[in-house]
């Protein structure tokens, strides 16, 4: 399978995760500048929701493609302050990005980029 194949259907499966979880719940989506300035908690439900969007993503590619998107133990679970850590490891290692798209809805993107440094494959 080549790269932009995989490229687009982690975006749909991305999409589709972030679509659902903001049809079923009151809290909004954040913008990478509100996930910053929250030090409430408001989110952790929905961190909770696409952490758990990216391990059924990443289990289905690699039933049906063989294919692992990253490779975290199946016996980890992060309480919401370590996803925070990982998504902010992500936005600080790309700040130009981060901060041109800071009004967009890009915490989920920024988890996947972080799961995927914190658990390489081999």
């Amino acid at each position: 399978m080549d790269m932009s194949k995989l490229r687009s259907i982690i975006i749909v499966i991305f999409i589709t995760v972030s679509y659902a979880q903001t049809t079923l719940s009151q809290t909004k989506t954040p913008s990478i500048k509100e996930f910053i300035n929250d030090h409430s908690g408001l989110y952790d439900s929905y961190l909770y929701g696409i952490e758990s969007g990216f391990e059924w993503a990443s289990e289905f590619y690699f039933r049906k493609h063989k294919v692992e998107l990253y490779c975290k133990p199946n016996n980890i679970n992060f309480p919401a302050r370590k996803l925070r850590e990982i998504i902010m490891e992500s936005i600080n290692s790309k700040p130009g990005f981060f901060k041109k798209y800071e009004n967009e809805p890009l915490v989920g993107l920024a988890l996947r980029n972080g799961l995927i440094n914190q658990f390489p494959c081999q």
